[in-house]
């Protein structure tokens, strides 16, 4: 340290940032989100909800048009 300050002012070497290296923290690419659809979580299971509701009426849809079983 001392012997970079003795040469500045010997006039020896121009004094540049550049030449001192500093300690810096790279910053790690954060994941991404991978949202199907672009919805939420919470979107994402209400539409599964919809989804086998649907399913559960259709297929009681099917077994009713077959006279596989009796609703009333």
């Amino acid at each position: 340290m001392f012997d970079n300050l003795r040469r500045l002012s010997d006039g020896e070497e121009p004094y540049y940032e550049e030449e001192q290296e500093m300690p810096f923290e790279v910053e790690e690419p954060r994941p991404t989100r991978r949202n199907f659809l672009g919805m939420t979580p919470g979107q994402r299971l209400i539409l599964s909800f919809l989804l086998l509701g649907t399913v559960i009426v259709m297929g009681l849809m099917c077994l009713m048009v077959t006279e596989k079983v009796f609703i009333f």
